[in-house]
């Protein structure tokens, strides 16, 4: 691309991992769309690898069922002259075509042999219409992504010989007399239907990569789509939290400081000569500002199998493992340590008093442990894209069950390194009382309303990256870390979509807790809000509030009454004004919600939550 064309678009690390990976169409400078390159165009101006491994995540990848390294994406900044410092991230112009916006005139990459800015208009050879960059694509369910082939669709099922001519302007963009897009051939006067429409052919496997698509065979759907349409774009990430041991591998140490300097170790392996070994051990020890004594212990005990804990780790659920780091006390914390946690259950647990109302008193019966996480760190890892359709299709009077390939993010499979960021933070980790959701979660009438949700879950086609297991526990779990979320928004001050949520829940593991936490790429971590907030005076505060907002909807009696809300009618009584909140903090879609199962529904037989604590007491 010429220098003139080339422009830059910031972007967050953590987007990388969802709406912004390998393979989104993304809107870019000047209000450009363009696809992300795959990881093999990530490289320095030497075409090495511009990706840093991160360290200590052995027992997050074996957790995640992940057999290669971890990498941060490049990291570039633009100078105030317009050069670039770092490695950046390619991404191509996508989709090429363009439109009138006066005569619907569709032309095929208008800026390809242009010398001026990309930034500047571009108008249409026939009436001077300002030409704007179509909006659809083609996508396979294979993963593929192409432009539409637009003379192949508007002549589909016309008997015209006309041929395509892609350096000519002859399609165009119109609707028929219902309203309905079509492109039309202003030579032969064939038109076709194209919104939505399922084609037998897509020119390429990737817009950034020249060779052709496979030819496709009956399993292979191919969808016209728009481009912000959910099947155009389908990313898989996973996270997971940094735990003991790992956490508490000292980040100042002269071995560790070391020990992620991969190209100087390999630098000093690589050295066979004794005497100029020596001088870049000395030249290590400048660098490090330390002894040489000290460069060479390191690289003793590194040899010897530092840092120590990979062949002793043992990895059992991935939720399970981080849910027992929570309930477990540590002991000596360091300042540099990655997991840090405060227990606050007794303190939380001496707030009962019979000065108290009875709903507080209640609160703090249903809570059993209350742990403040002063620092966290998560790692999210990007693992592929999907695109298309998927369900059944008949064709031929057969039906084919039709499936989504998982496209990894070198596109052929073959890297052994995954993009993945690191992020820090703080948050509160809290548990309910076991006897008292085990005695509450075998009500019939609570039974049977999970029942609805569960059928409901099997028959929908929504696609989530997390499959939860559906139980009564899951939902009240859920519910109740909606509402806090949105009670710290109120009143911490918090904005939503800045809090993450994770739900530790299993009926035969005992387990039902949440974390309501917030995680950001600066090392230094967040503000300290949650901290505050989670301090148990204030923390029960936040509680009583949830739960009273659980009682009333702006929208009730209809949200409460209603049979089923959002996608696959997914959520019973939650909505917009009371229980959803931005998609980027929640893992589940913003489904699986009810706040019955917290207030409870006399003529259903389900319990109000607070009052069912005279269960405990044996009432």
């Amino acid at each position: 691309m010429k220098k003139n064309k080339q422009k830059y678009t910031p972007v967050r690390f953590s987007h990388l991992m969802s709406y912004a990976g390998v393979g989104a169409i993304v809107r870019g400078a000047e209000d450009k769309l363009m696809v992300v390159t795959d990881i093999r165009y990530w490289t320095d101006k030497n075409g090495q690898v511009a990706a840093d491994v991160i360290p200590y995540v052995t027992r997050v990848s074996m957790a995640l069922n992940i057999d290669k390294e971890l990498r941060m994406p490049p990291n570039a900044k633009e100078t105030e002259h317009g050069t670039l410092e770092g490695s950046y991230l390619p991404a191509v112009l996508f989709p090429k075509y363009a439109k009138c916006q006066k005569c619907g005139l569709l032309y095929n990459n208008p800026w390809q042999d242009k010398e001026k800015s990309i930034k500047e208009k571009v108008f249409c050879q026939k009436c001077e219409g300002v030409l704007d960059q179509v909006t659809w694509c083609a996508v396979s369910n294979k993963g593929h992504l192409s432009d539409v082939p637009w003379h192949y669709v508007c002549h589909q099922n016309s008997e015209s010989d006309c041929r395509v001519d892609f350096e000519a302007s002859y399609l165009k963009f119109d609707t028929d007399s219902n309203g309905k897009r079509i492109i039309k051939c202003t030579k032969c006067g064939s038109q076709n239907y194209y919104e939505n429409a399922k084609i037998q052919v897509i020119n390429t496997i990737q817009p950034w990569i020249k060779e052709k698509a496979p030819k496709l065979d009956k399993d292979d759907v191919v969808e016209i789509l728009e481009v912000n349409n959910p099947g155009v774009y389908l990313p898989e990430h996973v996270n997971a939290l940094v735990i003991p041991p790992e956490s508490r591998i000292s980040k100042t140490s002269i071995i560790d400081r070391l020990y992620n300097d991969s190209k100087l170790l390999r630098e000093i392996d690589s050295i066979k000569i004794p005497l100029r070994r020596k001088g870049k051990i000395k030249e290590a020890a400048t660098k490090l500002r330390c002894t040489v004594e000290e460069i060479q212990s390191a690289i003793d005990e590194i040899k010897a199998g530092y840092p120590y804990f990979e062949d002793n780790i043992t990895v059992g659920n991935l939720m399970e493992d981080e849910y027992k780091a929570f309930l477990t006390p540590l002991e000596d914390v360091r300042d540099d340590e990655d997991f840090v946690t405060i227990h606050k259950s007794e303190e939380f647990h001496n707030l009962y008093s019979d000065k108290n109302s009875l709903e507080l008193n209640s609160i703090i019966k249903i809570i059993d442990k209350t742990i403040i996480a002063t620092r966290l760190r998560e790692i999210q890892v990007f693992k592929g894209f999907k695109r298309g359709y998927e369900g059944v299709l008949e064709r031929k009077n057969e039906k084919i069950d039709i499936k989504r390939s998982m496209v990894p993010p070198d596109i052929v499979g073959e890297s052994n390194w995954l993009p993945a960021v690191e992020l820090f933070g703080e948050g509160v980790f809290f548990t309910l009382d076991e006897e008292f959701i085990s005695k509450w979660e075998k009500c019939k009438a609570v039974i049977e309303r999970t029942k609805e949700i569960t059928k409901r879950w099997k028959k929908s086609d929504v696609n989530l990256p997390t499959d939860p297991d559906i139980s009564p526990r899951f939902l009240l779990l859920h519910t109740l870390s909606h509402l806090l979320i949105r009670e710290l928004e109120s009143t911490a001050g918090y904005p939503a979509a800045s809090l993450k949520e994770r739900i530790y829940c299993s009926e035969e593991k005992k387990m039902a807790g949440i974390l309501i936490y917030t995680t950001v790429a600066d090392i230094v971590g967040s503000l300290g809000g949650i901290i505050e907030s989670a301090e148990p005076k204030n923390f029960l505060a936040l509680l009583d509030g949830a739960f009273k907002h659980a009682q009333w909807c702006s929208l009730d009696p209809v949200c409460t009454e209603h049979e089923g809300q959002g996608p696959g009618w997914l959520n019973r009584a939650a909505c917009h004004a009371c229980c959803l909140i931005p998609e980027p903090s929640c893992d589940y879609g913003n489904v699986f919600l009810d706040r019955v199962f917290i207030k409870g529904n006399k003529n259903l037989g389900i319990p109000n939550i607070l009052e069912f604590t005279k269960e405990i007491d044996g009432a």
